[in-house]
């Protein structure tokens, strides 16, 4: 018999596996968010139009790039279940077109967006020097594109695999090379926002070369596999196409939101940034409990091990739950000197604290909601996580904003609640959702 934990009902096998993959895609999570908490930092010690462009431009950039992650959910889903079902070769085929479909798209993409950069910052709301500095800022973004797709790819083909450290180190070294070449171009250099642009682009062009070459020195892809294939292309597009809606929609929502922080001025925009960078900071714990799921879930589906993939759910929830716990608790007691190490502007720390008090409810319903979006991602039903997702801005958060704004007279703090009670619907349609997967449905 499998050993039990007292009172919790779970396998200490499950829990030991959900953790041994969790605990370095968690810290890769917080090594990202750090990457992106430095360019705030130094965006902060700039300016606070700085500062304030950094919030601005952040879902502008999350909903591009998150095309890519979208790509990469898919080829992930295929990945671990060829992974749990044994298969090698197709593995490594699938692993090579990923990485060929990335590419081809991020080019595209930034093609793009720098054809309509400016329209897209203007229909954000963005005028005067917070347009100036954020076109400055964004085009940088935009150039590191393409090694931001090619490195999803290479996150995604390690985690499906169970190789969860791989990235970590990854994103190690280019979190302290991004905040070493930031601190020079910025203190010694005095380059501005020339500086926190250049530093992102160095770093992301190191990080996304040496993907490539390991992946190729290891032999997890290989150049005959490289040819985009028709077949697997589709697989790929048809289960990646709903989490890029997902992330694009996430990303838009942000936008739109944007538009209304806005009228409220610099202070409140920036507060809005600073609020969301410390919020994520629990969030990629979440987050990274609910990719492992998700890859645990896949792997034990292609092996045709149904009761074990539901296992791993449920052990997903518990710990979803006690370290969203822990973190909101911990968060809460020390807010006022975390939010000090970003802004030492008085009416941004209120403004960032007020929002952070009404954000940090919304960890828990997210620590559930969370581990069921895994298992729709891990059993193929990528679609579900989208319907959630669309719920969730377009149903509840852009008209409770009007509602709270309009009728209750909340003014910022109506974007700060309909953001808390959007959450707490994605919660609500998950559930109603999670009894619809059919856990033998095949990809």
């Amino acid at each position: 018999m499998r050993e039990k934990i007292r009172g919790v009902g779970l396998e200490k096998r499950d829990l030991k596996n959900l953790i041994l993959l969790a605990s370095p895609i968690i810290l890769s999570n917080f090594l990202q968010n750090l990457y992106n908490l430095a360019d705030s930092y130094y965006m902060g010690k700039v300016g606070g139009v700085e500062l304030a462009t950094s919030s601005f431009t952040s879902p502008i950039t999350q909903m591009i790039v998150g095309v890519g992650g979208g790509f990469a959910v898919g080829g992930g889903v295929i990945i671990s279940q060829l992974v749990g079902k044994g298969n090698r070769e197709e593995v490594i085929q699938t692993n090579s077109q990923l990485l060929s479909i990335n590419i081809a798209v991020s080019l595209c993409i930034t093609i793009l967006s720098f054809i309509f950069c400016e329209k897209i910052l203007e229909f954000s709301g963005a005028s005067g020097e917070l347009l100036e500095k954020s076109s400055l800022y964004i085009k940088f973004i935009f150039l590191t594109i393409p090694m931001t797709f090619i490195i999803s790819a290479y996150v995604t083909i390690k985690n499906s695999k169970g190789k969860s450290m791989n990235p970590l180190y990854l994103i190690a070294i280019s979190t302290v090379l991004n905040i070493f070449l930031n601190s020079l171009f910025i203190n010694k250099f005095k380059l501005g926002l020339y500086g926190i642009g250049a530093a992102t682009l160095i770093a992301n062009i190191v990080l996304g070369g040496y993907c490539i070459y390991e992946l190729y020195l290891k032999k997890e892809i290989r150049v005959e596999f490289l040819k985009i294939k028709k077949e697997v292309f589709y697989r790929i597009l048809k289960l990646g196409i709903p989490s890029s809606l997902t992330t694009v929609t996430n990303s838009l929502s942000f936008i739109i939101i944007n538009v209304f922080v806005v009228k409220y001025g610099t202070e409140v925009l920036a507060a809005y940034g600073v609020g969301n960078r410390i919020n994520n900071i629990i969030y990629v714990l979440i987050n990274g409990i609910g990719t492992a799921v998700a890859i645990l879930v896949g792997q034990n589906v292609g092996a045709g091990n149904i009761k074990k993939a539901k296992d791993m759910l449920r052990t997903g929830v518990i710990c979803g739950l006690f370290v969203g716990m822990v973190s909101m608790v911990s968060l809460f007691l020390i807010l006022n000197p975390v939010v000090d190490m970003f802004t030492s502007d008085i009416q941004i720390k209120s403004h960032s604290i007020n929002y952070l008090k009404i954000m940090l409810v919304s960890v828990i319903p997210w620590a559930i909601f969370q581990p069921l979006a895994a298992v729709f991602q891990g059993t193929g039903h990528t679609k579900f996580g989208m319907y959630c997702h669309f719920g969730r801005v377009w149903i509840f958060r852009v008209p409770f904003i009007f509602i709270f704004e309009n009728v209750l007279l909340l003014y910022e703090f109506s974007i700060w609640y309909s953001m808390l009670f959007s959450n707490l619907f994605a919660l609500v349609f998950s559930f109603v959702l999670y009894k619809k997967v059919d856990w033998e449905r095949k990809i």
